[in-house]
């Protein structure tokens, strides 16, 4: 079970390395406004959702989704609408980074923690592109012939990859915040708003891989 765990790790870990997810770019927006501890508990609801699909590719449920058809276009209007959302208000209702200042990167301990965890959570059980990508990631390891496929095993694949993924958030915040300071505040308030633009582009792209299986229905 130790080696399914690592594995698990590995698979989350370099998984989770490209920028270009939307919890990718609400952690890293997160680390470049200070807000260290919310980028934080963001990542740790994000990998709690994505390591339950982990264990649900491992364990078989991209058979079983295949049967209920109408999840996918829901999870996906959902999905759509709330990142397009987010992008707008990183683009247009944020407000300005404040000045590089330790005493001002966590103004309130537990200030939107709550909510972040949930944000996290919800943007990434909404993606139900995931099990795809998962089930990928159980198809080469089972190409590999590495471990045995049991039941059993889908516990410790799912937990070993919430790690992986909460630690390489980590590491991504932790370097943000080590290097925040040497960007000038328009610089980062650019950086948060293209980030923004690009969540509205996801969104945009989840809606129209919607309609475009939408039209395809019989």
């Amino acid at each position: 079970m130790l080696t399914v765990a690592l594995l698990g790790f590995v698979f989350g870990f370099i998984g989770s390395m490209p920028v270009a997810g939307p919890i990718a770019i609400l952690v890293f927006g997160r680390g470049l406004e200070g807000r260290l501890r919310s980028g934080v508990y963001l990542a740790i609801g994000a990998a709690i959702a994505e390591s339950i699909y982990a264990y649900l590719a491992y364990w078989g449920f991209s058979e079983l989704l295949s049967l209920h058809p109408w999840v996918e276009p829901v999870t996906r209007t959902v999905a759509a609408v709330l990142l397009i959302g987010l992008g707008l208000h990183f683009t247009f209702g944020r407000k300005k980074t404040q000045e590089i200042d330790p005493t001002l990167v966590e103004p309130k301990k537990n200030a939107g923690n709550k909510r972040s965890f949930l944000l996290g959570f919800t943007v990434t059980a909404l993606n139900p592109t995931l099990i795809a990508t998962w089930s990928g990631a159980v198809t080469t390891l089972h190409s590999f012939d590495a471990v045995d496929f049991a039941p059993k095993h889908a516990l410790p694949f799912s937990v070993g990859a919430l790690l992986g993924i909460a630690v390489w958030f980590s590491i991504l915040l932790f370097i943000l915040g080590r290097f925040r300071g040497r960007f000038s505040r328009t610089t980062l308030d650019k950086m948060v708003r293209a980030m923004g633009v690009f969540l509205v582009l996801l969104g945009l792209y989840f809606g129209v891989k919607l309609l475009i299986g939408l039209s395809r229905v019989p």
